[in-house]
């Protein structure tokens, strides 16, 4: 299927100048993911490397706390994306949401210690949260049976951490 020019164009200024998520600027441009990664890889045979570029920006001006920030953000945002898919799956198994948990938490762990490490001010809400990823932990090995309320009450509970100075 063909698309114009424009699409292309506009899909890249998506992804590479705004840092939109791949299959979000998919979304807003209407294309599918598949031609996206098509028109990446064209682009990249060409010496257009999207994702270089996308660092290049990321990079810009600002300076490694900024950046630092921003990568964090845009983890959590992928991090936060995952949790609604696993709270809003109906047919998984308290085992496999379980294991899932465990998985996330162990990523979010070793995250946010690289975070500690390259953000001091940081500190304190990587405290918080890692609080909330060992509450979980615990919950998945004697509690699994509540995942699910406990997925619905850290969301805001989160929001409301996030308030504190």
């Amino acid at each position: 299927m063909a698309h114009a020019s424009e699409k292309r164009t506009q899909l890249r200024g998506l992804y590479v100048y705004q840092r939109m998520a791949m299959e979000t600027a998919c979304k807003k441009v209407g294309i599918p993911r598949s031609t996206a990664n098509r028109w990446k890889q064209e682009a990249a045979d060409k010496g257009d490397d999207w994702d270089t570029v996308r660092a290049a920006v990321a990079l810009g001006d600002d300076n490694f706390s900024t950046l630092s920030k921003k990568l964090l953000e845009d983890y959590l945002v992928q991090h936060q994306a995952t949790m609604d898919q696993l709270r809003d799956s109906k047919d998984m198994s308290a085992r496999d949401r379980a294991d899932t948990l465990a998985s996330m938490s162990d990523s979010f762990n070793k995250t946010m210690a690289s975070f500690k490490r390259l953000s001091p001010e940081l500190n304190k809400q990587a405290i918080q949260l890692d609080v909330l990823q060992r509450l979980v932990t615990f919950a998945q090995g004697r509690y699994p049976q509540h995942l699910t309320a406990m997925v619905e009450l850290l969301e805001p509970f989160g929001e409301e951490l996030a308030k504190v100075k």
